[in-house]
């Protein structure tokens, strides 16, 4: 039987304690394996026993020595690593031993897809519990943070959600380090003030050209914010990247095709759909002034012109949110 990983509390005891986990989310991976673990942990499953690749050709073997216990009553859990390519046939040979009392199989494989008709799907669907864990939409998100925030009082709850959604949007590994920083720290009956929370998100300067044109304010300036903190060598080249972004939708306010006009700007296919979108928000009048301010601030960036450092920062957030507010 096949869940997503948010679902695995239904499923978990309807397999014969073997479970198949994949997909690209590695947060999601690991909290499905803790989940089994735990469960199992309270049924007396109090040994782990990991296999790796090199172990493979031996797994019949060691199941067989292990499926009896031992003299003190075992109950283990036997964790196997596929690293990914072709499941083995020995990982698939676990599917052969049947009502194994003292043992519970979670397989963890690095595979991010998987085929329904495949036949060794179809093979294992029928003994194991196979859990998906790739990225969550956003209100999955949002119901898998609050889950991991259950710790926290009641009253507190939405406030610490959306604080860490909007500093960390679609990025579970951010989240659940901010998640294990407040289970450190956070003391019940009381409140972490929310404006302590620090963004440690790390960015590419070129991702700012997709948050501008996906009209995505609070993340563009997130950027900034973290580029100025960390790397702020980068100066000139946010300076490059918002010139590019106006200087491109000009030239596709300009053309009658503005699907032509993007193209002949050097636009990539993938991305002239989304510039067609912004586009659509923008007007000559309001992006015209914006192509003095970027020159100032390229004059600033080399150490010309009046601007203070501290000016050059403010007028770069004050640029983005002109260009992302509709």
């Amino acid at each position: 039987m096949k869940c997503d990983s948010l679902s695995l509390p239904k499923y978990i005891d309807k397999s014969e304690k073997i479970f198949f986990i994949y997909g690209d989310e590695i947060v999601l991976q690991n909290n499905a394996r803790d989940y089994i673990c735990n469960f199992y942990k309270k049924n007396g499953f109090d040994e782990k026993k990991i296999i790796t690749s090199k172990d493979f050709p031996n797994i019949s073997q060691i199941i067989t020595q292990n499926a009896g216990g031992s003299l003190f009553g075992s109950r283990i859990i036997v964790e196997i690593i596929h690293e990914g390519g072709k499941i083995p046939k020995d990982i698939m040979d676990i599917l052969s031993f049947k009502n194994i009392d003292n043992l519970v199989f979670i397989i963890r494989s690095s595979i991010s897809k998987i085929s329904k008709k495949a036949s060794w799907i179809k093979q294992m669907d029928q003994s194991a519990v196979i859990i998906e864990c790739n990225k969550l939409k956003s209100f999955q998100e949002k119901a898998w943070l609050k889950d991991q925030l259950s710790f926290i009082s009641g009253d507190h709850v939405k406030e610490y959600t959306e604080r860490i959604l909007d500093l960390f949007p679609g990025n579970l590994v951010a989240q659940q380090n901010e998640i294990n920083l407040l289970k450190l720290s956070y003391k019940k009956d009381s409140k972490i003030s929310i404006t302590s929370f620090e963004d440690q998100g790390e960015f590419s300067p070129y991702e700012l050209e997709d948050k501008i044109i996906e009209l995505k304010k609070n993340h563009a300036l997130r950027i900034i914010k973290s580029i100025h903190k960390n790397d702020d060598h980068y100066a000139q080249l946010l300076v490059w990247i918002i010139g590019k972004v106006i200087n491109v939708s000009v030239i596709a306010l300009q053309n009658p095709n503005r699907e032509k006009g993007l193209s002949n700007a050097g636009i990539w296919q993938s991305k002239i759909s989304s510039y067609k979108n912004f586009v659509k928000n923008i007007s000559l009048k309001k992006i015209m002034p914006l192509q003095k301010k970027v020159y100032e601030l390229d004059l600033a960036s080399k150490g010309l012109g009046g601007i203070t450092k501290k000016q050059f920062w403010q007028e770069l957030d004050n640029i983005v949110i002109a260009l992302t507010t509709p």
